[in-house]
């Protein structure tokens, strides 16, 4: 009787310290989820989707305006007016020193035999250095910034200092230099051959508001690449009635 006990216990013992990893592991599991959606809370909950479903992305709240054309000036920076895969731009017009100024983030998609992200690097920096502020913009890699799939790493161009912005006062639009950021982070698939181009620009008086450092890298993991949709299969054809005897 007395060996039943002692094994009973060892095992009651075992049972609880599994149970208590088990419970561990779910809470520390549970605690990321919530953390992660605090943070994607600035988001919209629905992603948008571009190229004919071939990329999902979640656009930041702030965001209200929507240029699927390209035609307004400020959906591209000036000096990337050859813009790879343009799709749209999402932008809002935010209160400034007693006018407003425009943050605009700008969504490129390119598919299949253009999703090269080697030339769609050179191709954006090739024209970024023409500006003599920029001439010295060089790539560089954004640690631990994966898209959702988990297989496309993110580089990115970073471009401080000052550079055309616009000011918005009484209805009338004025586009002049002052301090800002354009943030330009490019990632390609290579299993979906999807790539994707996100041009951030903020001038500084909105940087506080419209913090680059944290939502340029939220959006990015939202990011989505899809592959073609396969075609639906062919339905068979109904077999010939046969002939009457």
């Amino acid at each position: 009787m007395r060996r039943f006990v002692q094994l009973a216990a060892i095992g009651l013992f075992a049972a609880s310290g599994c149970l208590s990893g088990s419970y561990d592991e779910d809470f520390r599991g549970s605690l990321q989820r919530y953390r992660e959606e605090g943070e994607f809370q600035r988001l919209h909950q629905e992603p948008k989707t571009l190229a004919g479903n071939r990329l999902l992305l979640r656009v930041p709240k702030l965001f209200t305006d929507e240029d699927a054309t390209g035609d307004k000036e400020r959906s591209k920076p000036p000096f990337l007016k050859d813009f790879p895969g343009f799709r749209v731009a999402y932008q809002t017009l935010l209160d400034a020193d007693g006018a407003k100024s425009p943050a605009v983030l700008s969504v490129g998609v390119l598919t299949d035999k253009e999703s090269s992200l080697e030339e769609i690097k050179k191709r954006i920096l090739n024209q970024v250095q023409k500006e003599a502020s920029f001439a010295k913009a060089a790539w560089a890699a954004v640690e631990g910034q994966p898209a959702a799939g988990g297989s496309a790493p993110w580089s990115v161009l970073k471009l401080a200092g000052q550079q055309p912005f616009d000011r918005v006062n009484n209805a009338i639009t004025e586009t002049k230099n002052t301090d800002g950021e354009t943030q330009v982070w490019v990632a390609s698939d290579p299993d979906t051959k999807v790539a994707a181009v996100l041009v951030w620009r903020v001038p500084q008086e909105l940087a506080a508001t419209v913090p680059l450092g944290e939502l340029a890298g939220l959006v990015a993991r939202t990011v989505e690449f899809k592959a073609p949709a396969e075609p639906a299969p062919a339905a068979a054809a109904d077999p010939a009635p046969a002939a009457a005897k």
